[in-house]
């Protein structure tokens, strides 16, 4: 299996399909639930079905992909799992698969991997359902002008959630809860800040 590159959905679905058919007697699929825009939530079951059903034994539960861009993790999911036939011969292996069982989700937000991965890809933290508040105005991450590059750029909010570094003007930093406007250094920070010009200078 090659985990030089990362699976699109419908990738996933043929490799994980494509599993349950090679390997009938350890690997069980299913889907346990659909995406906020009606992607499968596909569950692998991994276990030993000829010492009993899954449901009789000790359970270890994992899942992956939980925020949009975190598509690596599945990789790490599918390895894991790929473990249980590659190295059947091994007694440890057998024995896992023979007293427990797996739950395997290796991809929880199907929806935002299928932005991160599109040909003109989108970045979100979570998910694409609309949060029930109105979220603060902030430049869309994306590829504006077809360059193959995508920057940022600062808005000026006086009462945003950030401030420019008096370590760097280059850097952001967090706004304390009782700033507004200009910057506030606490004791500690002017301290560095003083440390860091003298170094630079």
């Amino acid at each position: 299996m090659d985990f030089n590159h990362y699976f699109t959905n419908q990738e996933l679905e043929n490799l994980l399909k494509e599993w349950s058919e090679r390997y009938p007697e350890i690997v069980r699929l299913s889907v346990i639930g659909e995406s906020y825009e009606k992607r499968p939530l596909w569950l692998l079951t991994l276990t030993n079905l000829a010492t009993g059903p899954d449901l009789e034994k000790p359970a270890v539960w994992i899942d992956a992909n939980i925020h949009a861009t975190e598509i690596h993790r599945d990789d790490h999911s599918l390895h894991l799992a790929t473990r249980c036939w590659k190295a059947t011969d091994r007694p440890q292996i057998t024995r896992l698969l023979d007293q427990a069982v797996y739950y395997i989700v290796p991809r929880v937000n199907p929806d935002g991997a299928a932005l991160a991965l599109a040909d003109r890809p989108r970045f979100i933290r979570s998910g694409v359902r609309p949060y029930p508040w109105q979220e603060k105005g902030r430049p869309a991450r994306a590829d504006v002008d077809g360059d193959g590059r995508i920057l940022q750029m600062r808005l000026v909010d006086p009462s945003g959630d950030w401030k420019v570094s008096a370590l760097d003007p280059r850097l952001m930093q967090k706004r304390e809860p009782h700033e507004h406007g200009g910057m506030v250094l606490p004791a500690d920070e002017r301290r560095l800040y003083r440390g860091f010009r003298r170094l630079l200078d």
